[in-house]
């Protein structure tokens, strides 16, 4: 015959097997995941380029200790992407209603966000807007070349074979006036800057990642015992 304590211990292990089970079932490797942080605003979404461009940057030009080729090829393609994103939102005619662009200057200082006052001059918007079909036209428009960023970092295509090198400093210099000119009149918004140090636990324990806080928490598979109940488990059949 089992004590209670010994049929309540059974009755965890259980439980935990099936819930073991049903979040395998659910996702493959269980409910680990990762995010970017939120982005409340449209004109956040530009700036949050900005600095993901300027981090990836840092880190092409400047490798960190015992990096490998590998994450030099890793952080190449993140600066490219995020410099793409850039000269488009500055540079190319929007076609979507959802496409973001500095031609529409009303979404990014909207008045509904309190950023009306803050909105750059008409000669200003002119500026940025010049500055950015320049850098479009040399680095995204297909019309005038076969090499542009998108073509090497779409879908697989015979495109990606044809060799390329890319010029981190003179790419960053010639996009620089226009970033300034932009983040000027908005508020700072730097995620990637301000990030805090990698939680270790996070990737290594299976934790989930949230994109509200940036912070994780751990859920245990086995239910808590209930105080009137510990000890119990130690109890052997009689």
């Amino acid at each position: 015959m089992r004590s209670e304590g010994t049929f309540f211990t059974a009755k965890i292990l259980v439980a935990s097997e099936s819930l073991i089970m049903s979040s395998g079932m659910r996702r493959p490797g269980g409910n680990w995941s990762v995010g970017r942080p939120d982005k409340l605003y449209d004109y956040q979404t530009v700036l949050y380029e900005i600095d993901m461009f300027r981090f990836a940057y840092s880190r092409v030009i400047a490798p960190l200790e015992q990096a490998k080729d590998g994450d030099v090829w890793a952080d190449l393609e993140s600066f490219l992407i995020h410099y793409r994103n850039l000269v488009d939102f500055f540079g190319k005619p929007p076609r979507e209603n959802t496409d973001l662009s500095i031609s529409r200057p009303d979404v990014i200082w909207s008045a509904n966000h309190g950023l009306s006052s803050k909105r750059p001059s008409t000669d200003v918007l002119d500026r940025i807007q010049t500055l950015g079909r320049t850098l479009w036209e040399k680095y995204e428009d297909r019309k005038r070349r076969d090499d542009t960023i998108s073509r090497y970092l779409q879908h697989c295509t015979t495109f990606r074979t044809t060799f390329k090198q890319w010029f981190p400093i003179e790419m960053m210099a010639e996009i620089k006036e226009a970033l300034e000119l932009f983040e000027k009149h908005l508020p700072e918004f730097k995620p990637a800057t301000n990030s805090s140090s990698v939680d270790r636990t996070h990737f290594l324990g299976g934790a989930s990642a949230s994109t509200h806080s940036g912070t994780t928490a751990k859920t245990s598979l086995i239910p808590d015992v209930p105080k009137s109940m510990q000890g119990a488990s130690k109890k052997t059949e009689r």
